[in-house]
């Protein structure tokens, strides 16, 4: 019988195999990767959209005024009406039924997906645990312009129409959350409703998407910001060993500095301060808006 000849790979043949098959996955994986950025990026705009026309619809209902970007008129309102988180829901069909498994003020929110940032999904725990210190129950990933509120006291809603350049004027976006300071429980700047540029104890935005930042715009657009110069802010106790990197102030002092405006009260003229040319996008508009 006549012997047969196996053919096979030989030890360079299979190296060589492997050498092209590593270098099509070093050129895939960070095109895959980019490509998922792409979509977390669409989705979250696709979500600030669907904010950003809730809110005109409830401004539409309510004589101008827009939604309070905190929960600091629940004297006024114990269950938290007029907080934006709360106050969007009947534009947006959201079921406003005490939510089960949460207490306190918990119970009288809703958790949909559209109020957070895609990058929520990716946190740890339970967004359903009721522990307003919970991890993830703890987080928000979009929050409102802190300034878009009439200077009080007492403080009160603004309406639309007091933000000047709509285009241009900060309505709600990529706020500071655990993606920036890690799984850390009830870290104050992650649970914050509201987030600026002017103060550095209030939750700043997050450059989470490509290095830029989900913005939507008191007119209803949103789009994503990168063109800004940032700073490396610091975190107050207990997380003093972390830096986030975040866009400056909108204003600056007499020597070009960026500097917070300190007093509500006054305008930034008022106080010797100017625009800012690092900052192209409008936080506070005064008089009227807050600042504080």
């Amino acid at each position: 019988m006549k012997r047969k000849n196996r053919k096979a790979f030989t030890l360079v043949e299979l190296l060589v195999v492997i050498g092209i098959i590593a270098l099509l996955l070093s050129i895939l994986i960070p095109a895959l990767g980019r490509a998922r950025d792409a979509s977390r990026t669409l989705k979250c705009l696709s979500n600030l959209r669907q904010l950003g026309l809730a809110f005109q619809m409830y401004a539409t209902a309510n004589k101008n005024y827009v939604p309070y970007p905190t929960t600091t008129l629940i004297a006024s309102d114990p269950t938290q009406g007029f907080l934006w988180f709360n106050a969007i829901d009947p534009y947006l069909k959201a079921n406003t039924k005490q939510q089960a498994g949460r207490t306190g003020v918990a119970a009288d929110r809703t958790y949909k997906e559209y109020k957070q940032c895609v990058v929520y999904e990716l946190f740890e725990g339970d967004k359903t645990s009721g522990g307003q210190n919970a991890t993830k129950e703890f987080a928000r990933t979009y929050k409102m312009n802190s300034h878009l509120r009439r200077y009080g006291p007492p403080s009160t809603q603004a309406k639309i129409t007091d933000a000047r350049r709509s285009a241009e004027f900060v309505l709600i976006g990529d706020g500071l959350s655990l993606d920036s300071t890690g799984m850390v429980d009830s870290v104050f700047e992650s649970g914050q409703f509201s987030f600026e540029v002017n103060d550095p104890t209030e939750a700043s935005p997050s450059l989470r998407h490509r290095g830029g930042a989900n913005i939507c715009f008191v007119d209803g657009h949103a789009a994503t910001i990168k063109e800004i110069k940032t700073i490396n802010k610091t975190f107050r106790a207990p997380l003093q060993a972390i830096k986030v990197k975040t866009w400056e102030s909108e204003y600056t002092n007499a020597g070009g500095t960026p500097v917070d405006v300190t007093d509500p009260t006054k305008s930034p003229a008022q106080q010797g301060l100017k625009r800012n040319p690092n900052m192209p996008l409008f936080w506070s508009d005064p008089p009227k808006l807050y600042r504080k």
